[in-house]
């Protein structure tokens, strides 16, 4: 009876280590399907909205959850200013899955309406010691962040402009509204380009008030060669007139007109929501 009782705990105990080592494997690695299609098996880290998928080994474990916790809140204030969830990503989990993979359409992708962001070994090596180093965050997750928070049309041409012109507002606002230090953008401190951004949209608005959206074509060559920085600049005059509330305001009421991937209905829509 006495070694029965022995042996009975002994598998017992056995079986509840097993239970914890399979249940710990569960948590830190799991399958990723990229955007490409293929698979791998990546490290896990989540939180309360955002979960990680990164190579093991590479990245310490506070540092990660340093970086997800700014990028959780950026989603929950994403969240909160569009009331609007981006579609569930193709995974088993409900969360945003941001994966560090080898490539990927670019240094970094977003889906467009939908979860799931995927940044480049490369790229995020350098997102990770900029971190690390310096305590700055690099723009590209709360761009791509933008991207998953477009949910008003898509397409390519002028539809790509103005997607991309609003993923670029996200970006800026996130980092203001969270009060991140953010590292320099393209080569340049990201204030520097702020501010450049600032004086190009002054400049532009001076010589162009009162003209229709034919007159101001010149005008947006010059200012603005890169179209998506135009597009940016109307949704900011919204933001620094009315704040978070007037961005909340014009996403809804966009919800609701369904715009086609016109230029001249998007600068008209986005005129009625700036400044009087």
């Amino acid at each position: 009876m006495y070694k029965s009782n022995n042996w009975e705990g002994f598998t017992l105990s056995f079986l509840i280590i097993l239970l914890g080592l399979f249940q710990n494997c569960g948590d830190s690695d799991k399958a990723y399907m990229h955007f490409s299609g293929e698979r791998s098996l990546l490290s896990t880290l989540e939180a309360g909205e955002v979960m990680f998928f990164y190579p093991d080994g590479l990245y310490q474990k506070d540092s990660m959850s340093q970086l997800l916790e700014t990028y959780d809140r950026a989603y929950l204030l994403a969240l909160e200013l569009s009331g609007r969830k981006p579609a569930p990503a193709d995974l088993y989990t409900d969360k945003l899955p941001v994966a560090i993979v080898p490539t990927t359409c670019g240094p970094g992708c977003g889906r467009l309406g939908a979860k799931g962001i995927e940044i480049t070994e490369a790229k995020f090596d350098r997102i990770y010691r900029e971190f690390v180093g310096s305590g700055r965050h690099d723009h590209l997750f709360f761009y791509e962040l933008g991207r998953n928070f477009w949910f008003y049309g898509e397409g390519d041409g002028e539809w790509g402009q103005i997607h991309t012109g609003f993923a670029v507002f996200f970006r800026d606002l996130l980092i203001r509204e969270l009060g991140l230090i953010a590292a320099p953008i393209n080569g340049e401190p990201y204030e520097r380009y702020m501010e450049r951004k600032r004086s190009s949209w002054e400049a532009f608005r001076k010589l162009t008030a009162g003209l229709s959206w034919g007159e101001i074509q010149p005008h947006i060559d010059r200012h603005f060669p890169h179209a998506p920085l135009f597009w940016s600049s109307l949704w900011w005059e919204i933001y620094l007139d009315s704040g978070k509330e007037g961005v909340s305001s014009a996403l809804k009421a966009l919800g609701e007109r369904h715009l086609p991937g016109k230029a001249e209905s998007w600068y008209s829509f986005l005129e009625a929501q700036g400044p009087d």
